[in-house]
């Protein structure tokens, strides 16, 4: 019963203590110490969503459009189809899927513009690929003949819509450098997709596997690729050297992460520092509870010589710094954290914050919510708001009620 009595005072006397004649001077001082608080937990949290969701947006998009390994030849001649899918179905059991596709260089060609490009010819069971969803106009539709489908900012740039017509230049270079060749044909548009990776939606476009022979002259058992997806891509780099190992001088394997080395490398050297960096915000905030408690102990040197002379434990002084210190944080790190989720539900839905694809991959900003990330940031400012208040707690309690009668 005197415990509960004990808690309740000391509630009392930290709610009271904000009161003073100094109130204007001491209300900015805590304030600006919620707003410290606040603006680290966000930069801290937003900083993580957006890595997290630069993460998941480049690893996913990168498999959408390379599959875990890529096999082909050194000399770029033709892989055979057959043989080579049936060794690895048979060697490899992490395998889950194999298929051919065509990509060769090429250029297209409209009434506008001419561009250099990539096309892939897939076939109509392709499954590795998921691009239907990422359709923005039209359908993903390759039936038929001299069909195509390309990404929006190659559209964009050849000012061509759904039901115009481009042609297609396939170049094929001899052994000597100034020996080329090249077949043209004309296709109409499908669909126009868009990955929000601009390196895929400015020189990627697809059509059928049909029309990928016709105009690179491969025959039906012939490919330029094979597309292998793992049941753990996290085994890519080890499968690949087996295959390569197995299946022999001229094929070679490509992974997904050597494919896109820059981009994971570069998410991966982003990760270390910038929470650490961020963290330090955090941190000085929490100097800053430590100066406005300072000021309110200077302030309340008569209250607390009062409470003390009527016989006031230490302990009891101790607990409502920690309480004014700790709410000040909690505060903070609940406002920081709920402006953070209202910014990335927002960024989620309506794409608020745009970037140049041509330098940051995407052509929006992601973010993933992890609510994880959103507790252990509230924690960790929990956690420094209660050491911050230890300094200017103790120097309260150890106060001698005498010296603190004299003290104006």
């Amino acid at each position: 019963m005197t415990k509960i009595k004990s808690m309740k005072l000391s509630k009392f006397i930290s709610s009271k203590f904000w009161d003073t004649e100094n109130k204007k001077f001491l209300n900015f001082a805590k304030y600006f110490s919620i707003v410290s608080i606040a603006i680290g937990a966000l930069a801290l949290i937003i900083s993580l969503s957006v890595l997290d969701g630069y993460d998941k947006e480049l690893r996913g998009n990168a498999i959408k459009f390379t599959s875990h390994i890529l096999l082909q030849n050194f000399n770029r001649n033709p892989i055979n189809v057959d043989e080579n899918i049936e060794k690895i179905n048979s060697h490899f059991n992490n395998v889950t899927n194999v298929q051919p596709i065509i990509q060769n260089e090429a250029l297209i060609k409209s009434d506008e513009a001419t561009e250099g490009i990539f096309f892939r010819g897939i076939p109509e069971n392709y499954n590795i690929l998921n691009l239907k969803d990422d359709i923005q106009t039209g359908k993903f539709d390759l039936s038929g003949k001299n069909k195509i489908i390309l990404g929006k900012r190659l559209a964009k740039k050849m000012n061509v819509k759904v039901g115009e017509s481009v042609l297609l230049f396939s170049l094929k270079s001899g052994e000597n450098i100034n020996d080329f060749s090249y077949k043209a044909k004309r296709f109409t548009i499908s669909g126009v997709f868009e990955s929000k990776m601009a390196q895929y939606d400015d020189i990627i476009c697809y059509i059928s596997y049909k029309d990928a022979e016709e105009i690179t002259g491969l025959t039906d058992n012939q490919a330029t690729h094979l597309e292998i997806m793992l049941n753990d891509v996290t085994q890519a780099n080890y499968i690949s050297r087996q295959m390569e190992k197995f299946l022999g001088y001229p094929i070679f394997a490509q992974t997904v992460f050597d494919l896109h080395q820059s981009i994971f490398s570069w998410i991966e050297l982003q990760k270390e520092p910038i929470p650490i960096i961020l963290g330090l915000i955090i941190i000085i905030a929490a100097f800053n509870i430590i100066t406005t408690l300072l000021i309110l102990v200077i302030e309340k040197v008569h209250s607390i010589a009062i409470l003390r002379a009527m016989g006031m434990q230490k302990s009891e002084i101790i607990k409502i710094f920690i309480r004014l210190g700790v709410m000040i944080g909690l505060k903070g790190s609940l406002i920081g954290s709920g402006i953070a989720l209202i910014f990335s539900i927002l960024q989620q839905t309506f794409e608020l914050v745009r970037l140049n694809g041509d330098i940051y991959f995407l052509d929006v900003l992601p973010i993933e919510i992890n609510l994880m990330q959103y507790i252990l940031v509230i924690i960790i400012s929990f956690v420094l708001s209660f050491l911050a208040t230890l300094i200017p707690a103790i120097v309260a309690a150890k106060m001698n009620p005498l010296q603190a009668f004299r003290f104006k």
